[in-house]
């Protein structure tokens, strides 16, 4: 368990440290390419139900509520997912389902493509202010980091070559091995998505 933790902060240190690099590389480039996409029209991609071959559950859906261009270091993009309501009683199949929305995303967007999974879009947006276009301008609470714990529910990084695993899965990548109800599931795994 102290190992699993360790390797929690190092991770942590890791993101932080990129984070910190990416946000002062940010004025070294064109600004217009770093500004977040929203869909000009303020659509979000949808997708209800996703039946790639009947494999993803009818009852997981997702939605990309924000895209940012060149963001990562490599100039990769980011992309901000919300799902519905996870169900834990599943486990296997939720994750699974995960896999196979990333497989689809990658092969929409582009290997070098970091995605974070939310079940709430209160976190969403909390987390999209506070990493994604940097308007936060505060440190979260604890009541919304218990919240960051129980509603991020997965967070991809492919292609990214400073990562622990050149396509890294992280399974509730704000909780801890002790969070109660998501605990168990807390994981790191190398995850190289089909192109």
């Amino acid at each position: 368990m102290k190992k699993q933790k360790n390797t929690v902060w190092i991770i942590l240190v890791i993101l932080i440290i990129s984070g910190i690099y990416n946000y002062s590389d940010k004025s070294k480039s064109d600004p217009n390419e770093t500004i977040a996409e929203q869909d000009s029209s303020n659509e979000t991609q949808k997708s209800n139900s996703i039946e790639d071959n009947g494999s993803i559950s009818k009852n997981t859906n997702y939605e990309v509520v924000y895209t940012i261009s060149n963001e990562r270091f490599d100039k990769g993009t980011n992309l901000y997912v919300l799902l519905n309501p996870v169900n834990l009683d599943e486990p296997t199949k939720l994750f699974s389902d995960i896999k196979l929305i990333i497989n689809k995303l990658i092969k929409e967007y582009e290997p070098k493509t970091s995605i974070d999974f939310f079940d709430k879009k209160e976190v969403l947006d909390l987390e999209y202010k506070l990493y994604g276009d940097l308007s936060l301008g505060r440190n979260t609470t604890p009541e919304e980091n218990k919240e960051r714990e129980l509603h991020i529910i997965a967070g991809f990084s492919g292609d990214l070559t400073t990562d622990l695993y050149l396509n890294t899965l992280y399974l509730f990548p704000s909780a801890d091995s002790s969070t109660p109800k998501v605990g168990k599931y807390v994981s790191i795994e190398e995850y190289n998505p089909e192109k």
